[in-house]
């Protein structure tokens, strides 16, 4: 309760900053190629990070589009002088109720840092604060090389990994932060500073889970790997109807106690508007020979789908596909979430009937509910300690991706979510809820997103580097 108090009163408190005249403000400080402007100027919007989600959306007065570090050191003490909220962003798609209380703010635009260097011989990346998971795909394989990465091909590298960075590479390579090397930021002081492992390691270590609310990353080092399979990967896509979808969460369940490095399963509840019927589909990714992984698909296959499509693509094809419509934007994208431990069939039955009679009574409401169900074994292989990040023995997350336009139908969608967000925790193999932070919906006390042991010494570092909390509206630490 003390953390939701401290979130509104600071947030708020720096909402009501004065309205400065930017120009003057910035533009004697920063190189001649930066762009700025205010939100009534008609190339505000070419100035200004697209947003992804128009639920709880921040809003700014102005906006400015740095072309050097320089520039974002300057940016950044200038506007803590003058009191200015901002926030850097490149394609908006942090989504949580946290956002809407940013209001009327400086939007500092990182698309001009587009570095991708990869080093086959010391196997690194090093990609700006401007590159996207998709912009990586084609040089890393020019390379023959892969990194872990988030599912969608429009979705900031550096803001996914600072939250963990999940996907279907995990259980073979970890998390996306556990390929990170370095960082080079802007601190609250405007300082350009240097964070890994021997160099200011605490303020890495914190980077590596809540590293939001540090600083602003403007490149960032990644550890990169040989192709697995020579960079193909094995998609299947299955389709049940409501009447035999339980056999999708048995088969689901046979996998809470081990599952391989290279395998991926992701049922998702989805309703097709078309046919007005609901149904599940279950993708399972493999990172492997198509012998390795026919034994999972004829699995799947014997269960008696009504639907089946078995694909041999490349990674980056692989994330093209996971993107069809997820970047999209203009929807109000108001997200739940739940870490999960194990699967109960019957409480994945339930959800299934609550969301058939949501789609038939709510006719413009287009969201779905994915399990995301990784190995946990590349995860497992860093110390817990090592980084700020804190459920590596998660087994799934559970997104419920609610996606519509209609504002008139946030409560209903609210009531729901969290209904059944309760009854689904009470089965998910934890005592407490653990969130995952990218997926956080914004309600949740800080000891479940950042967990309750980390968050002593992240607020311990918070008050160190970023005392007049100028960071981290997304999930602020208190202290």
């Amino acid at each position: 309760m003390k953390g939701q108090l401290f979130q509104v009163l600071a947030l708020a408190s720096l909402s009501i900053a004065a309205n400065p005249n930017y120009e003057d403000l910035f533009k004697p400080f920063v190189s001649p190629g930066t762009e700025i402007a205010t939100a009534p100027e008609p190339d505000f919007a070419d100035v200004a990070s697209p947003r992804w989600s128009t639920w709880q959306a921040p809003t700014f007065q102005a906006a400015i589009k740095p072309v050097t570090e320089a520039d974002v050191q300057a940016i950044v003490r200038i506007a803590a002088r003058n009191k200015i909220p901002f926030l850097a962003t490149l394609n908006g798609h942090g989504s949580n109720k946290n956002y809407g209380r940013l209001q009327n703010a400086l939007n500092i635009n990182l698309e001009n840092f587009k570095l991708i260097a990869v080093d086959p011989v010391k196997n690194l990346l090093t990609v700006g604060g401007g590159v996207t998971f998709g912009e990586i795909s084609e040089p890393l394989a020019k390379a023959g090389k892969e990194i872990q990465t988030g599912n969608a091909v429009c979705v900031g590298m550096v803001g996914a990994t600072i939250g963990g960075g999940i996907g279907t590479l995990q259980g073979i390579h970890g998390l996306v932060l556990d390929a990170l090397v370095s960082v080079k930021l802007v601190t609250a002081k405007g300082d350009l500073i240097i964070a890994s492992k021997a160099v200011n390691p605490d303020l890495f270590w914190a980077i590596r889970g809540a590293g939001a609310n540090f600083g602003i990353i403007i490149e960032a080092t990644y550890e990169i790997f040989d192709q697995t399979n020579k960079g193909e990967v094995i998609l299947a896509s299955f389709g049940f109807p409501l009447s035999t979808s339980r056999s999708a969460w048995e088969f689901l369940q046979s996998y809470d106690e081990y599952m391989p490095a290279p395998l991926a399963i992701i049922p998702a509840i989805r309703y097709n508007h078309t046919t007005q019927e609901t149904s599940v589909n279950v993708a399972v990714v493999y990172y492997g020979p198509m012998a390795e992984a026919q034994p999972y698909l004829d699995q799947v296959a014997a269960l008696n789908p009504i639907s089946t499509m078995v694909l041999t693509v490349t990674h980056g094809e692989l994330h093209e596909i996971f993107s069809m419509g997820a970047c999209d934007r203009g929807n109000r994208h108001n997200g739940y979430t739940l870490n999960m431990k194990k699967t109960d069939p019957d409480a994945m039955e339930e959800l299934l009937q609550e969301m058939n009679e949501f789609y038939e009574t709510h006719p413009n409401y287009n969201g779905s509910v994915a399990i995301q169900r990784y190995s946990s074994e590349g995860m497992m292989k860093v110390p817990d300690d090592e980084t700020s990040y804190p459920w590596r023995d998660v087994n799934a997350y559970l997104l419920f991706d609610n996606v519509y336009t209609d504002a008139a139908i946030d409560a209903d969608v609210d009531d729901l979510s969290r209904s059944l967000r309760d009854k689904l925790q009470e089965v998910s193999g934890y005592a407490e809820p653990e969130i995952y932070l990218n997926y956080a919906h914004g309600d949740e006390p800080l000891n479940q997103v950042y967990g309750a042991s980390k968050l002593p010494k992240l607020r311990t570092l918070k008050k160190l580097w970023d005392p007049e909390h100028l960071f981290g509206f997304n999930y602020p630490i208190d202290y």
